[in-house]
Formats: structure tokens, C-alpha cells, sequence
């Protein structure tokens, strides 16, 4: 019998199609958002720090529900589209423009009201964002049951997601600095950022197929698909790995807006450069990470990356006030912590479908990919109310020229001592991940037998 470790590799064409929908999640949410949002609520739309970050704290009790809701519904979709195209196709529109909606200052609304509409508008685009991106991400332990391929898919999607994010990081001041004023520059950037998403998901839901082999009916309940995810060590392990090294990024992408101007003395409109070094420099150790991942086992490719990477964090501790050169060294030094982060919790996190089909007896990829997304924005949301309350409790003044030294210190901590932290502890769950190449092997080998006793089971049966 032809198992699924033997099928053919994917083509290119099928990766990179895959790949472009990680715009969405990874830039224009996991990117932009946290480099950007917060700056632009306090800055630009002038809310409070503090009422800033708390209320995309409270946008995430929803996503706590609805993440891991929409997984599990998509693992119980039968259409003739499959499980997770429809999501993916009936999402992509509303996603698009909600985006918009997060970067436009409603005339006439000030202090609560106006924190009301950011905050209804963060709810409706998390929640398209969600059931987008929860089946797409599910799709991608389904397009191939081979763990160095799966390793493969991430690469070239998170490629995708680094150069769209290093056009970004250059695009995006010249189109601030395009209009007279950031109110009209924010707001035409999130209009095409917003374009920029939902193109891609329609073009994935209308061209990819799915596996006929995965569309058995299901016989647990929503309730025990959630439960058997959740006890899994190993899912749990991969999670908290990747969920680590997210709110690392998510922190320092939140925070170097303000760290870049206040401390190192590089102007407003040039603070993007450090983003589009890091981004460059990530892309560029890509097939560095893939190349370690095949040599090595994911999670030890994964410990010597970012150890390099809390490193280069250290480092910022040490930069002089008003030097930009240092720190746009240490952001191309940390190139390849960044672009394994990206790569391999996703890729070790796949190859724990496998385990859970063996538990169960089914596939559990929605419940995957709804808690996938789940960790990943409340990593950007804790990122968000730390650095927000941060700045109010240390005395930010928007707009001043000079903040206090309380303000600094808080800076600087928050782009060195605590993702070093983080990065530590992601390494020591990445060093406890108990499944191998070799363990994954036996493992898909076994949910292929399964699969075809109960297919054979089924066709008796009728």
C-alpha cells in the first residue's frame, strides 16, 4: 500500500498560492497592527494609552470563543468545495473591509465613543479574521503528511510573508508621507493593506482543492474534538513554543515605533527602516532555518536560532541614547531568530495531526488551526495592553520631543530583558517536544492504516 509519506511533493505553484495568504494573518495582522495600531490610536486618533491597550485586551475574550469555534465547524463542513474553502471564500471580502475600517478617525467622536468604534470595528475584523484564517491554516497539515514538506509549505509561506512585509515596511512611509496629514495616510494605507488581504484568500479558496481522503464524516462532538487537542502534550508544547517567540515579536514590533524615536533618535518617518532591516535580513536566513530543519530535528534548528536571537536583544540593552547605526545592526543580527520563528513552532505544531488522529481517530486540523490563531493574536493583544499601560504609567507624552526617564527605561526593557525572557523559555519548551522525524513517520503510517480500515469498514458497511 502507497502511504502518504511516499505521495508526491507538492509544486511550487500549489506553495506559493498557499503562501500568499499569509499576508493577512502575518502582516497586515501579526505586522501592522502591532507595529502600527497602537501608535496610531494614541498619535493619531488620540486615545488613551491605557484605554488603547485595554481595549484590544477586551476584543480578545471574544476570540477565545470564536478561534477555536471555527475550527471545530470546519472540520465538521461537508460541501462540495470541502471543509475549508467555503471559509475561506464567504471571509475574504468582509475581511478586506473591516481592515479599512480600523484606520479611519470617525469625525465627531472623542473619549468613549470613540474607543466604542475601535473597538467595534476590532471586533468585526477579528472576527472575519478568524473565520478566514482558522481553515486556512487547517488546510496546511493537509496538503502534505510529510514533516520535512510541511517544513517546505511554511518556508514559502512565510517568505510570502516577509518580503510582502518588507514592501510594506518601505511602502508604507512614502505613502504617509504622500498626504498632508496621517489621519488621510493611515487611512488610504489601510484601504489598499485591506485590498491586499482579501485577494489573496479568494484566490486560494477558488484554486486549491482539498483532500477527498479527509472528508469522512466526523463522530465526535465539537466538545470532544476540543478536549482531545487539549490534552495533548505535545500540542500544547508546540504551542506554547511558537506562542513564546509571537509575543517576543509581537512586543518588540509594538514598542520599537516608539523605542526607534524617542530613544535612538531616528525620525518618525524613518522608523520603518529597522522593520524592513529585521524583514530583509529574515528573508535572507530562510533557507538557512529549512536548510537546519533537515539537517537537524525542528526543535534544535529551532533552540540554536533563537538563542542567537535573545543575543542580539541583550545587545539593545547596551545602545547609547540618540545611535541609530547600533540598532540597525542588531535588527539584521536578528534575522535568523525571526525567520525561524516563523518557520518551525508552525511546521512542529503540524506534525502533531498525526498524534491526535492516532488519539481519536480523526483529523482535528480546525481545532488546530483555530487555536493556532488564537495564541498568535493574543500574543499581539498581551504585547499591546503591556506596552500600553507601560506607556501611561511611565508618563508618555504623545507628540513630545523629549520623554520622561521613566518612559525610557520602559522602552528599553521592553525591546531587551523581557523577549530575552521569552525566548529563553520558548527554547526550553522547543527542547521538550517529544516528537521526532522518526516518531512522525510511525505515527502517519499508522493514521494511514486507520483511515483505510474505517474507509473499508464504511464501504462494507453500505
Amino acid at each position: 500500500m502507497t502511504t502518504s509519506v511516499t505521495r508526491p511533493r507538492l509544486s511550487r505553484w500549489t506553495k506559493l498560492l498557499y503562501g500568499l495568504g499569509e499576508f493577512g494573518p502575518s502582516v497586515a495582522g501579526g505586522t501592522i497592527i502591532p507595529f502600527y495600531f497602537l501608535f496610531f490610536l494614541t498619535d493619531v486618533a488620540g486615545v488613551r494609552p491605557g484605554v488603547a491597550g485595554t481595549l484590544l485586551l477586551v476584543a480578545r475574550i471574544w476570540d477565545a470563543v470564536n478561534d477555536p469555534l471555527v475550527g471545530a465547524l470546519s472540520d465538521r463542513t461537508r460541501t462540495r468545495l470541502g471543509r475549508r474553502r467555503p471559509y475561506i471564500l464567504a471571509g475574504a471580502v468582509p475581511l478586506a473591509i473591516t481592515y479599512a475600517l480600523l484606520w479611519i478617525v470617525p469625525h465627531g467622536l472623542t473619549g468613549t465613543s470613540l474607543a466604542l468604534y475601535y473597538l467595534g470595528a476590532y471586533f468585526l475584523y477579528d472576527l472575519f479574521m478568524t473565520i478566514v484564517t482558522g481553515p486556512f491554516y487547517a488546510l496546511m497539515p493537509e496538503l502534505s503528511l510529510d514533516s520535512d514538506e510541511r517544513t517546505s509549505i511554511v518556508t514559502y509561506r512565510m517568505a510570502t510573508s516577509i518580503i510582502t512585509g518588507l514592501g510594506a515596511a518601505v511602502a508604507l512611509p512614502l505613502v504617509f508621507n504622500a498626504f498632508p496629514d496621517l489621519k488621510q495616510g493611515f487611512l488610504w494605507a489601510g484601504a489598499a493593506v485591506g485590498l491586499l488581504t482579501g485577494v489573496p484568500f479568494l484566490l486560494i479558496g477558488a484554486l486549491l482543492r482539498e483532500r477527498p481522503d479527509f472528508q469522512s464524516p466526523p463522530q465526535l462532538t465539537i466538545r470532544d474534538s476540543v478536549r482531545i487537542v487539549l490534552r495533548s502534550r505535545p500540542f500544547w508544547l508546540a504551542m506554547l513554543v511558537g506562542w513564546l517567540a509571537w509575543l517576543a515579536i509581537a512586543i518588540v514590533e509594538a514598542v520599537f515605533a516608539y523605542y526607534v524615536v524617542y530613544w535612538s533618535g531616528i525620525p518618525e518617518e524613518d522608523s520603518a527602516i529597522v522593520l524592513a532591516i529585521i524583514l530583509g535580513s529574515a528573508a535572507l536566513f530562510l533557507p538557512l532555518v529549512n536548510a537546519m530543519a533537515g539537517r537537524l530535528e525542528k526543535k534544535w534548528a529551532f533552540v540554536a536560532a533563537t538563542a542567537t536571537w535573545a543575543g542580539t536583544h541583550v545587545l539593545l540593552w547596551f545602545v547609547p541614547a540618540a545611535s541609530a547605526v547600533p540598532v540597525y545592526v542588531v535588527g539584521a543580527l536578528a534575522g535568523l531568530g525571526v525567520a525561524a520563528a516563523h518557520i518551525l513552532p508552525t511546521s512542529m505544531a503540524a506534525d502533531v495531526m498525526e498524534a491526535l488522529e492516532v488519539d481519536s481517530g480523526e483529523r482535528q486540523e480546525g481545532v488546530f488551526g483555530g487555536v493556532m490563531n488564537l495564541m498568535q493574536k493574543l500574543g499581539n493583544s498581551v504585547a499591546l495592553l503591556a506596552i500600553g499601560w507601560m506607556l501611561e504609567l511611565t508618563g508618555y507624552r504623545p507628540g513630545a520631543a523629549v520623554q520622561a526617564p521613566a518612559t525610557l527605561t520602559g522602552l528599553r526593557v521592553m525591546v531587551s530583558w523581557v523577549p530575552v525572557a521569552l525566548l529563553i523559555a520558548a527554547c526550553l519548551a522547543a527542547a521538550a517536544f517529544p516528537i521526532t522525524r522518526r516518531i512522525h513517520r510511525s505515527l502517519v503510517t499508522r493514521a494511514d492504516e486507520m483511515r483505510a480500515a474505517r474507509a473499508a469498514a464504511e464501504q462494507a458497511g453500505a
